[in-house]
């Protein structure tokens, strides 16, 4: 739902209501694609992708609209008397109804008691047609507010003239804040389980700060670790390299401050939190609370079942806000399937989580989960974005297809190096569709990350843009399965850490293979790397890893990598049709425990046969990841080589023939200027 939706009319609510006997709906899923759309259905066993959606009807129709004077919990829920709460439609829905929600804020957490019974039984939670419907698991402090002041913080000896006192506010945190006795200011972000979490290296600064989230008139305030960096004229960041070793023995604080302010903070709007969690103080960029709308969360989630395993459940068109979750794992979204199967996720809204936004499968790495948890889920059409660690998370999915959302501005909690944190990331897929999606400006977090037993899984059409990471746009992760990637743009990523080499040396780069094998890398765009365009590793300390091997790379663009386009470890690897643009010399990189080379395209071809059909062009690229627009100029044609692996068409699904030009585009040099928004193509 945009947040631009013109407020209910409720005159049409009313009239909408009418339908309440038997209601049919078909949404803008499988019914709406055009025929070209078939193309992005083939997984890489050469099977197809088979949907499980069927039209929907249902036979009673309940309403919530707390706004109506005539709103009860108590009451019939019809639209003469409508439910006042979601939560109460939650606990009496019946397979093949639904609840359709009128226009407001709605301060809850909506719990399901059931699912529905098959494709054509489902339950459904929907906003009314045009509604603006948000759901937030936070509440207003208006009054116990009280002021107080601070000075800077100056180390002793400091003979400058005091600096004048700062304003600060205090406000209790009472028990009676909490519905669910959950008090996220109370608890430390760190993920329950810690396995790969080395304390003895890393920062943790971002593990222990407290879950809870404050934002003033919808703008979010920078947690601080310190009450006495409230007052500071400017938070610390990471040291200069010049800076000597702390002699406590303690990890350097490398991490980049503020967080907020590149999505949506200010400069000087802080809180912290008192020790107990019952108290937080905060500074305002101007004015006192009066002058603000000021909320806390205080829900770990917003829309969660409250048993496992509940299936065949459809969410659309709802905003959901303001979750103090965890940082994963486990991985307890804002919005959570609960090891659900056959959810329908579509054309809403996930903002601010400290933790996860949506979670779709078991959560969890082991434990007594559901027995089809993440089964045939669909999240289509939504927007995610502002998650501190993650957007989407989901372990054990199969037969998901995830199509058309915008992922953005996620990672902000700077908790990277608890290794899960990526703007979506998954662990043993199989047979999914990733498609036609957009993940850009994601901070401290991969774009996208398959870790571990994933198989059979396509990654195609997206864009991956503006990337900060110590690790790469694109993670491949311990994967022994076929995985194909084609006709993505990954373009503008950077080292989180600059000056360091991140994760295992990759930091920066466009497609990270970590210890995996079989991986199908064609037709991408793969461009203004900090490192690697594909950079690969073996994992010899860890058990029931790969190789590095059986990966095959298929006439790909490769532009404006700052190191080095491909590196290979081992020779039973594959490279052909590859264009390489504004590379550095010595730019495709072959080693092994015993050499290590460097090499220019001829050398490449002359020593290993790879990309016998490679060419280096003149092209002159760039991409504009807010407007999705991609330049391209190029003084000759590109040449044309064998499509690989029948990937016959291109980002926008249009036919490219048996024989293409190298990227995700069919016919690049027919227009100087592109607009690239994949979630258009099936329109």
């Amino acid at each position: 739902m945009s947040p631009f939706s013109p407020p209910i009319n409720r005159r049409r609510f009313l009239q909408f209501a009418a339908c309440t006997g038997t209601a049919l709906s078909l949404g803008k899923g499988m019914f709406a694609q055009t025929a070209s759309a078939a193309a992005d259905n083939r997984l890489p066993d050469g099977t197809e992708h088979v949907s499980w959606e069927q039209p929907l009807k249902f036979t009673k129709t309940y309403f919530v609209d707390n706004k109506s004077a005539k709103a009860s919990d108590t009451g019939p829920g019809t639209a003469a008397r409508p439910f006042r709460t979601i939560g109460r439609a939650a606990q009496i829905l019946q397979p093949g109804e639904r609840v359709v929600i009128a226009s407001g804020t709605y301060r809850e957490c909506v719990r399901p008691a059931r699912g529905g019974s098959g494709p054509t039984q489902m339950i459904s939670y929907e906003a009314a047609p045009g509604a603006k419907v948000i759901v937030k698991g936070s509440e207003i402090l208006k009054e116990g507010w009280q002021a107080e002041t601070l000075p800077v913080f100056r180390r002793p000896g400091d003979s400058t003239p005091p600096p004048a006192l700062i304003q600060l506010w205090q406000h209790d945190l009472s028990g009676s804040l909490f519905p669910d006795a959950y008090n996220p200011f109370a608890l430390a972000s760190a993920p329950g389980d810690r396995s790969w979490l080395d304390t003895k290296s890393v920062d943790m600064g971002p593990y222990f700060r407290r879950r809870g989230l404050v934002f003033v008139d919808g703008k979010p305030l920078e947690p601080v670790e310190q009450t006495r960096e409230l007052v500071q004229p400017n938070l610390p960041g990471p040291p200069p390299p010049s800076a000597p070793k702390m002699l406590n023995g303690l990890p350097a604080r490398i991490r980049t401050a503020p967080m907020m302010q590149e999505v949506g903070g200010t400069k000087n709007g802080r809180f912290s939190v008192d020790n107990s969690g019952q108290g937080i103080h905060i500074r305002l960029e101007s004015g006192t609370p009066a002058d603000h709308v000021i909320e806390v969360t205080t829900r770990e989630q917003v829309f969660a079942p409250a048993v496992k395993g509940l299936a065949f459940i459809r969410v659309r068109g709802i905003t959901f806000q303001h979750a103090g979750n965890v940082i994963p794992v486990p991985q307890r979204g804002l919005v959570s399937t609960g090891g659900g199967n056959h959810w329908i996720i579509e054309d809403n809204t996930i903002e601010w989580a400290n933790g996860t936004g949506l979670d779709i499968g078991n959560g969890d790495w082991g434990g007594p989960g559901a027995p089809q948890a993440g089964l045939n889920q669909i999240i289509r059409r939504n927007t995610i974005r502002y998650c501190g660690v993650e957007a989407i998370g989901g372990m054990g999915t199969k037969g998901t297809v995830i199509e058309d959302n915008l992922i953005e501005w996620c990672g902000w909690a700077d908790a990277e190096r608890a290794w899960e944190a990526g703007a979506v990331k998954f662990h043993r897929a199989q047979n999914m569709l990733f498609r036609r999606n957009v993940v850009r400006h994601i901070r401290h977090a991969n774009a996208v990350w398959f870790d571990s037993g994933n198989v059979n899984n396509r990654i195609t059409g997206n864009i991956m843009a503006d990337v900060v990471t110590v690790a790469a746009a694109l993670h491949i992760e311990v994967n022994m399965g076929e995985n194909q990637i084609d006709n993505n743009i990954i373009w503008d990523v950077h080292n989180a850490e600059p000056g360091t080499p991140g994760q295992r040396g990759c930091a920066g780069s466009g497609i990270f293979i970590n210890a995996s094998e079989k991986t199908i890398i064609a037709q991408n765009l793969i461009g203004r790397c900090d490192n690697s365009g594909v950079f690969m590793i073996v994992r010899d300390d860890r058990a029931g890893t790969g190789r590095a091997i059986d990966n095959k790379i298929y006439n790909n663009i490769f532009a404006r990598c700052d190191k080095s386009a491909i590196v290979f470890l081992n020779a039973k690897n594959e490279a052909d049709g590859n264009v390489y643009a504004a590379m550095p010399k010595g730019f495709l990189g072959f080693t092994t425990p015993d050499q290590k080379e460097w090499l220019d395209l001829p050398e490449w071809r002359e020593k290993h046969g790879w990309d016998k059909n490679g060419s280096i062009a003149d092209l002159q690229m760039d991409f504009n990841p807010d407007t999705l627009e991609l330049s391209l100029k190029s003084t000759k044609p590109l040449p044309k080589v064998a499509a690989f692996r029948q990937i016959d068409t291109d980002l926008f699904a249009k036919p490219a023939g048996s024989t293409r030009c190298a990227g995700p585009l069919a016919d690049p040099e027919s227009r100087p200027l592109w607009k690239i928004d994949p979630r258009v193509a099936v329109a």
